[in-house]
């Protein structure tokens, strides 16, 4: 493991988990009809680009079950990348569901970062890995009203990840 690339994956999950944070209240407040608004569809493109960067960090941390990562978090970001498109291009809620679709590798990817991170602190990864969990199984929720689980969910895994880089300071690279 290189903590040092373990810690920037951890950073850019970090902010990602913030706009992501922001887009689930703002879509629980204006309800699901918002996911199909310029401003949604910007915030989702950013956390899209976000990724990249944080995929990286995490191939080159040299996580345990490396292959989990690559292979399940290149399949969220493609199939993520394909509802963005229709969404931005065609304004069509297949978009959406799309991404959500995409959104449910993102737990399996997060295997690796878990059985690394488990290492360093249990609490913190446990967090981590089941807010995001608890964050991708909330999601189809806001189809009847009730987001409140992602939500939950988002701050749970970010509190891990605030946590593991609280501790990072202890690890050398």
């Amino acid at each position: 493991m290189n903590p040092s690339f373990l810690k920037q994956g951890n950073y850019v999950s970090l902010i990602a988990s913030i706009i992501i944070l922001l887009g689930l209240i703002y879509l629980e407040i204006e309800g699901i009809s918002y996911a199909l608004s310029l401003t949604f569809v910007f915030i989702m493109w950013i956390v899209w680009f976000l990724a990249l960067p944080s995929f990286a960090y995490y191939h080159l941390a040299r996580l345990e079950k490396p292959k989990i990562m690559d292979y399940f978090a290149i399949l969220a970001i493609m199939i993520t990348l394909v509802g963005l498109i229709i969404v931005t291009f065609l304004r069509e809620f297949l978009g959406i569901e799309i991404i959500v679709a995409g959104y449910t590798f993102e737990p399996i990817a997060g295997i690796s970062i878990y059985l690394t991170a488990n290492k360093i602190n249990k609490i913190f990864s446990s967090l981590f890995f089941w807010g995001a969990v608890i964050f991708t199984a909330g999601l189809p929720l806001y189809l009847v009203n009730f987001g409140y689980m992602s939500i939950i969910g988002d701050v749970i895994k970010t509190l891990g990840i605030i946590g593991l880089l609280s501790l990072s300071r202890k690890l050398k690279a």
